[in-house]
């Protein structure tokens, strides 16, 4: 339907009996119709036609408000929608805060932080150093600088935007962009069996806490709680080289657990083995003695007969044998008899006879016994 332009209620009665309806009019007076009665039929008419325009118009009207009005709550539901979208991006860039519960307070203990590097291998469930949970305790101020937790504390202090920084790194196969404080190993960092005994104790704990912390397997953290209970509460612990020769035995296990676990042939590291042990133990018992040794042939004297005289001595004693020992007990006295190679020798002998025997007080025995044959 053609569109009405303007309000037919506005229109006036034109002029019937103008020129403009001449021929209309002519030709219903040529029909029989008188004139008057023509213009009023001609008025009649005019105003049937400009009524039902009247009710065209209003309905054009209805229907151009009921449009527009369609056309506001679209718009007003599109921008809804656009403002109810930006807020969410906004607020997905805000930054968060959780809740907190209003009767709790704060722990009795706070475990220190690690490093983001150390926390990364925790999150990636890989082998990370104890050192990097080292930290300072009431007992060990005087090595609050030599920890992981510490180090980490001043390097984050020195570099506020050190979490802006990126770099890239190898991930399953992928490079990738990656923190740099995530990947980055410290310098400072020490091997398990590097650990004083201190040191580890404490370490281990915060270790513990935070794999908890990243939902390691519970089968897991329950395997290595027991790996180090294991360790801390071993006997061996009370006599000399014990602490050492268990922090070397932590160590190996602990990353052979790891490789072991990265080819999908993890074992039990809750169980001890103590043939393992035993081959550290006596490990790290000949590396002492031979370190020892090393000191007292320091400090032997350097002259030919006296040198040639010692490594007789010294093949005797290779064997560290009871009979070797008293031989080169008695051979070794006389032949520097009121000198002060002769006293080095005493030393020597003694020292070899502390390890010979195992026990400075069954040693301290068998030289006075012996002692006479000087």
């Amino acid at each position: 339907m053609e569109r009405i332009l303007a309000d037919p209620a506005l229109e006036a009665q034109p002029n019937f009996e103008s020129a403009a309806y001449a021929g209309w009019l002519n030709a219903l007076v040529a029909g029989g119709i008188a004139r008057e009665d023509a213009l009023e039929q001609m008025a009649e008419g005019w105003r049937l036609e400009r009524q039902e325009r009247i009710l065209l118009w209003q309905q054009q009207n209805e229907e151009d408000a009921r449009t527009l009005q369609e056309q506001l709550e679209r718009e007003r539901a599109e921008k809804e929608a656009e403002e109810q979208l930006e807020r969410r991006e906004a607020e997905k860039k805000k930054p968060k805060i959780n809740d907190f519960d209003d009767g709790a307070v704060v722990a009795d203990v706070i475990i220190p932080r690690p490093s983001q590097y150390a926390i990364q291998k925790i999150k990636n469930m890989e082998y990370v150093e104890l050192w990097y949970f080292t930290h300072m305790s009431w007992y060990g101020l005087h090595t609050m600088h030599d920890n992981g937790c510490h180090e980490a504390s001043t390097t984050s202090r020195s570099t506020s935007d050190s979490d802006d920084a990126f770099g890239f790194a190898k991930v399953d196969g992928i490079v990738a962009l990656k923190t740099i404080a995530s990947f980055k190993a410290s310098q400072k960092a020490l091997q398990d069996h590097d650990l004083s005994w201190r040191q580890f104790d404490l370490a281990k704990t915060s270790f513990l806490v935070h794999i908890e912390k990243n939902n390691w397997p519970q089968k897991h953290q329950q395997a290595l709680a027991l790996f180090f209970t294991l360790i801390t509460n071993h006997e061996h612990c009370m006599r000399p080289r014990g602490e050492k020769a268990l922090l070397r035995y932590t160590g190996f296990v602990r990353r052979e657990w790891h490789d072991h676990l990265a080819q999908d042939q993890g074992f039990n590291i809750g169980l001890f083995n103590n043939a393992l042990y035993n081959s550290i133990s006596d490990d790290v018992w000949e590396a002492e003695r031979d370190e020892g040794l090393k000191m007292v042939r320091s400090a032997l004297p350097t002259n030919i007969q006296s040198l040639t005289k010692f490594f007789y001595i010294f093949n005797l004693t290779s064997e560290m044998n009871l009979a070797g020992c008293l031989n080169a007990f008695t051979l070794g006295c006389p032949c520097f008899r009121g000198t002060i190679p002769h006293l080095l020798s005493m030393c020597y002998c003694i020292y070899d006879f502390i390890f010979a025997f195992r026990s400075p007080l069954l040693a301290l025995t068998m030289l006075l016994l012996y002692l006479p044959s000087c």
